[in-house]
Parts: C-alpha cells; sequence; structure tokens
C-alpha cells in the first residue's frame, strides 16, 4: 500500500455484507439473523480500548436508503469488511461504493472467502488471513502513522500498484484471550429472528471456534477446533443475562462436539439458575439421556440440527461422518424432552436420484422433527465441493456461488426447486406435527404465543423461511 496514503483520523466502520441482492430503500429484503453476526464484531473491542470510534452495519437486518447508505460510507478512514463467499458480489459493490464517495478511506477485507481461498479480496487495500482479533489494531495504528506493512505477517495489501502477500497465517490458540464482543454496538438492530420467529433479547455467544470435520460443502477448513473456559463460558453467560438477554443462542460450529464439556457447561448453568433459555446447535452424532435430560433443566428449548440428507450414501459423499440412525436418534430424545428440534436437509447431491427424494420424505413423515428447512446444494467457492468441480471443469472460476443444477446433479435447479417445496409442504401438511409443536411451545411460552404461530403457519409465512441466516422474516411472532 502507498505509505503517502495516510489515514488522518480514528474512525472505524465494521460492515457485514447484504447476503441478498444489494439494493436501497422500500426494495430491501431483509435475511433472517438469530444475532449478531460475532466474527466480525469481536474486532470491536480492541479497537475501542486503542481509541477508535467504532461503527457497526450489518447490512442484512439495516434498511438504510440509499441517501443513508453513501452518508454511513463517507465518514470513516477505516473500512472492514467481513467477506463471504455468498456475498461475493455484494462486497465488490460495496467496496465500489466507498471508492465513490470517500477515496481517502482505507478498505480492510476479512473472514471466510479470503481466508479459504487465500487470495487478495478484489478492491480491497489491504487483506488478513486468519483470525484478526488480536492483529487489526496494530494494522489500523501502522496505517495511521504511515508505517511500513513488510513485517506484519498474514497479510496482503497494494503498493505502488502490486499485491503484497506477506506469508503467514493468523490463528488463535487461546479463546480465552478474546475480550467480549460489545453489543452495545448492535442493541438496537433487528436481530432474533430464527425460522421466521422473533425472539425479543437474545444474545449470540461462542464457547468454540473451528469444527474437527471435513464436511465437502463448507469453507470453514482452516480454522481447527479450540475451546473456551468453562469458566470463561459461564462468565460471558452472566453478563449477558446483565445486559438483560432472555435467550441465548449458541454460534459454535459444533456445541455438542465434546459430551464432558457440554455437560460441565449445563451443570453449571443449572447450579447458577439463570434467568435464560437457550438455543444450541450441532451435529447428531452426541445424543444420550442424561445429557439431554441436563439440557431440558438448564433450559435449552430449540436444538438445531444438520441432519442434511435421510440417505447414507448422501452423507458419505458430503464427508459428513455420521449416520442416518443418529439423526433418527437425536431428534427423537430431544422430542421426548419437549425440545424443539430444527432440522436442515440439503437436495441436489451428484449422487441423488429420485429415490433419495423419496426417501428424505418417508424420514421426514416420521422422525418427531418440529421444523425442517430444505436447501439447494450450493457450490461455494473455497469448498472441497467447489474445488472439485472447477477441476473437473463443471464451473468456472468465476463462479463464486453455483447452485446445484444440470453439470452438478441429475437434475436441473427448477426441478430441485420443486423439490425442496414438495418436501417442506410435505413436512407441515401434517396435524399431528403441529399439534406436538404447538404443546411443546404452550408448556414453554404460553397459549397467546401458539395462537400467534399456528396465524403464522395458516398465513404460509413459515413456507418462506429458507433457513436460519437467509429467509423470510414473521415480525408479528415474538418469544
Amino acid at each position: 500500500m502507498s505509505q503517502s496514503r495516510e489515514a488522518q483520523g480514528k474512525k472505524a466502520l465494521l460492515v457485514f455484507p447484504p447476503m441478498q441482492g444489494h439494493i436501497y430503500g422500500h426494495r430491501w429484503r431483509a435475511t433472517e439473523s438469530p444475532s449478531a453476526p460475532l466474527g466480525i464484531l469481536y474486532l470491536a473491542t480492541p479497537l475501542i480500548k486503542a481509541g477508535y470510534q467504532v461503527r457497526f452495519i450489518d447490512f442484512t437486518v439495516e434498511r438504510l436508503d440509499q441517501e443513508g447508505y453513501y452518508e454511513a460510507l463517507k465518514d470513516p478512514n477505516f473500512i472492514l469488511i467481513s467477506c463471504y463467499s455468498q456475498a461475493f458480489y455484494n462486497i465488490r459493490k460495496v467496496i465500489h461504493d466507498v471508492r465513490a464517495v470517500n477515496r481517502e478511506a482505507v478498505v480492510i477485507c476479512g473472514g471466510p472467502h479470503c481466508n479459504e481461498t487465500e487470495t487478495h479480496m478484489e478492491g480491497s487495500d489491504l487483506t488478513v488471513y486468519g483470525e484478526a482479533d488480536h492483529v487489526i489494531t496494530p494494522i489500523l495504528d501502522r496505517l495511521l502513522s504511515g508505517g511500513s506493512l513488510d513485517d506484519i505477517p498474514g497479510i496482503s495489501y497494494i503498493q505502488d500498484g502490486k499485491v503484497i502477500r506477506n506469508p503467514g497465517f493468523h490463528f488463535i490458540e487461546d479463546l480465552d484471550a478474546i475480550e467480549l464482543a460489545p453489543f452495545h454496538l448492535v442493541k438496537n438492530k433487528k436481530y432474533g429472528y430464527l425460522y421466521g420467529v422473533k425472539f425479543d433479547r437474545i444474545a449470540g455467544m461462542m464457547t468454540s471456534r473451528g469444527c474437527p470435520f471435513q464436511c465437502r460443502f463448507c469453507t470453514f477448513r482452516r480454522m481447527k477446533f479450540r475451546e473456551r473456559a468453562v469458566a470463561k463460558v459461564i462468565q460471558e453467560i452472566r453478563c449477558r443475562v446483565e445486559e438483560g438477554a432472555k435467550y441465548i443462542v449458541f454460534l459454535d460450529d459444533n456445541f455438542l462436539l465434546r459430551r464432558s464439556r457440554t455437560i460441565e457447561i449445563m451443570d453449571e448453568i443449572i447450579r447458577q439458575k439463570f434467568p435464560v433459555q437457550f438455543v444450541i446447535q450441532g451435529r447428531v452424532d452426541l445424543a444420550d439421556y442424561d445429557l439431554y435430560w441436563k439440557f431440558k433443566k438448564a433450559g435449552v428449548i430449540i436444538i438445531m440440527f444438520g441432519v442434511e440428507s435421510a440417505n447414507q450414501d448422501v452423507l458419505d459423499f458430503y464427508n459428513k461422518n455420521t449416520t442416518v440412525e443418529k439423526a433418527r436418534r437425536a431428534i427423537t430424545l430431544a422430542n421426548q424432552f419437549g425440545i424443539i428440534t430444527f432440522g436442515n436437509l440439503i437436495v441436489g447431491a451428484p449422487v441423488e436420484r429420485y429415490t433419495h427424494f423419496e426417501q428424505n420424505k418417508k424420514f421426514l413423515r416420521e422422525v418427531p422433527l418440529d421444523v425442517v428447512s430444505i436447501h439447494i446444494l450450493d457450490y461455494v467457492c473455497g469448498s472441497p465441493l467447489w474445488d472439485d468441480a472447477y477441476k473437473k471443469g463443471l464451473i468456472s472460476e468465476n463462479e463464486i456461488l453455483v447452485a446445484a443444477d444440470k453439470r452438478l446433479s441429475n437434475f436441473s435447479t427448477e426441478e430441485l426447486a420443486r423439490f425442496q417445496k414438495e418436501l417442506t409442504r410435505s413436512f407441515y401438511n401434517n396435524p399431528k406435527r403441529i399439534l406436538r409443536l404447538s404443546r411443546k411451545l404452550i408448556k414453554i411460552l404460553g397459549v397467546r404465543f401458539v395462537f400467534k404461530l399456528i396465524m403464522m403457519f395458516f398465513r404460509g409465512t413459515i413456507y418462506r423461511s429458507s433457513n436460519t441466516f437467509h429467509g423470510a422474516v414473521a415480525k408479528d411472532v415474538r418469544m
């Protein structure tokens, strides 16, 4: 980066990009978000402590008109963007807009897309590779002073019109050294939506980072699994409760990975009697009676499972390292304890035939799952799935995100969309399922909420909610 281009102030804007189309005003469409995106929010705390004025904009939930959007980009000296392959083209549009209204701003990119592709984000001034929690303040300080970037590892930057890549990758071994995200930056933003249902006063938490599994569709391969100390987890729960949280969602890639640690956290929550309820997500592998009894006693009301498929050969293709029977057992056991279960399924794997679709329908008809989200398989740049398809010449280098189609599966995207819709309608056109979910909700939340939820079902709102992070929003149903 040219050292003549010094920033003249300490104003930083953190940006989470739009996952839907990059539009403004009344045409803007919300993306469903249970809580703030913690990855980029963690960067705010060290910057605030270093004297930077920090603002956070999450374009998935903030409805800015065009004037307000450009106004937000005019003021900052530094604009930090969290990069996901799913938002690649929107990120490029944001960078273009920054250049149009704020030529002096330094644009810094990082996040999953940069980590997995290990490429400099086109249009940015600097790209960080890995976890930037500990390095972001030194980078901004160096840019502010006009010093050299040569000795900062794990970054790429523009210098004399060329991309310079400093070797290295930032990886934080001790998660307990990371300071808590500053939730005052997101206090009034429209979070709390989960499959079309609004949870008031919900806070997100991470008790671990990374995942030891290597699912073929995943773009989070570089980060090995690490855990925070249980005492630190409990400390943050207490902090969020004191801030007024009514619900806490654990956003770990896999909160259920290690049984002994999960039980230790649940035991401490039970002992301290926190006045808060929990939403957790994870794989289906860890399911036993004693653990789920502790979930119920600790106040876990929802478990979100990545079921993916009811066909073992499809799970094997995805390299899920689990079985259909484990999914069946986990869902059944959660139901025995009155815990609401959310399941994600994917259609469009190249090994799938029509019989696989029928087996998915049969599985969903048999298991006591409460809410389902059906997705068409995406080939996301940075995932093993995308890499394999690219090497075979099935997709091109500039196709960053590709939905399964005739090139990549036995069905067209339109056919898969019909399967998706049919599976969803078949699942919800089941009075027993709705009655079972209603009984659970009455015990947890009371009759008034259940009445609102039933109205939502009749209006069909639930059908338009595609998944936890991308879907329609039912703003009138609150928990």
